[in-house]
């Protein structure tokens, strides 16, 4: 059996050499020392960790149906740009002042504006939100200028403003949650299929394919991509609330504090008593859980069965998108790569 996760490795390699590759351009070209630093920190956020699934997620889209690498490896990169775009923006959104270990963007604006003005962090954000736009620019342009033939190029940077638009729909619907009393598992499920699945999983399978030029059906790979986003995102709320802080990078306590209405606090509330659910939602309410509640609140995800039914429904779907690429037509070994990714996904610890 080949050893995956060394691949993984490899491939993450290649995509960061890209990454880089293309600030050194991009930043050659700027001469205003501010936008310089502006970008410069643009860079230094999309190379600050991440495991870089999406770009090989592209580049597994791409192999199944094609040898012709030529400019695939910074096509693939484009998504880890968009990635930065999104993030950039989700954390202003969220008021998240951390992002895999380190101050995220408009943070590290502020520190830099810190002495220049008292009124710092209004225009970190404002120069935050115009960095997140300059980033989903560049993502196009990693695409258009990779070197894939243009119409390859032309179709797949198509379907990166369909992946922002999806996530758009999914962002605004993550956004409204927490006052929408109407809010269940059957909104839960339409919000993970637009704000993770379609730019995690599938949306980079579909470029890949796009990138290759095939003219398969290629319905079962989009929905094997389907399903394994929304395993992913099932567990990563659950490596959110039970994991460790030093390994995943945030406070286990930051989806109860943003009041993020997870399968596993839906649940929870929904086997409750009505004194527990009550609780429930008072804690995703108040914005600052105390450490005593917090446990309280864990303690009866656990005992409402409601972890189990997150654990359960996530393998499911991972045995869902496994039968779906079994009857994809293509390269057996990048079958095989996907096959175990799909392990790897709802494994992982961070």
């Amino acid at each position: 059996m080949a050893d995956y996760s060394t691949i993984m490795l490899e491939k993450k390699k290649t995509v960061e050499d890209s990454l880089s590759e293309f600030f050194r351009n991009k930043l050659a070209g700027i001469a205003d020392p501010f936008i310089l630093d502006i970008v410069t920190k643009i860079r230094d956020f999309t190379l600050n960790g991440g495991k870089r699934v999406r770009p090989i997620l592209i580049q597994m889209g791409h192999d199944l149906y094609s040898r012709d690498q030529e400019g695939v490896v910074m096509a693939s990169a484009s998504i880890e740009i968009l990635q930065t775009y999104l993030l950039i923006h989700d954390d202003i959104i969220d008021q998240s002042d951390y992002r895999r270990g380190s101050p995220s963007y408009h943070k590290q604006v502020e520190a830099l504006l810190a002495e220049r003005t008292k009124d710092a962090r209004r225009i970190a954000e404002n120069l935050a939100i115009v960095a997140g736009d300059l980033a989903e620019s560049y993502a196009h342009q990693a695409i258009l200028e990779s070197g894939v033939p243009f119409r390859q190029a032309y179709l797949a940077s198509l379907e990166l403003t369909n992946i922002i638009e999806k996530t758009g729909y999914g962002q605004l619907i993550d956004i409204e949650s927490p006052f929408n009393e109407a809010f269940n598992e059957e909104s839960l499920m339409k919000l993970h299929l637009w704000k993770t699945a379609k730019y995690t999983v599938e949306g980079p399978l579909r470029i890949g394919a796009i990138l290759s030029g095939t003219e398969d059906d290629i319905s079962d790979l989009l929905a094997y991509g389907d399903s394994l986003g929304v395993a992913f995102q099932l567990h990563d709320d659950i490596i959110g609330l039970f994991g460790e802080e030093s390994v995943t990078g945030k406070s286990v306590k930051s989806d109860v504090n943003e009041g993020k209405k997870t399968l596993l606090m839906l649940k929870a509330i929904e086997r409750s008593t009505v004194a527990d659910a009550e609780f429930l939602k008072a804690c995703l309410k108040s914005g600052n859980v105390s450490d005593m509640d917090f446990e309280r609140l864990r303690n009866i995800v656990v005992s409402t069965g409601s972890l189990d039914y997150s654990t359960e429904m996530a393998a499911k779907l991972v045995n869902d998108a496994k039968n779906h690429l079994h009857r994809i037509r293509g390269d057996p070994d990048v079958k095989k790569f996907l096959d175990w990714f799909a392990d790897y996904l709802v494994n992982r610890k961070n």
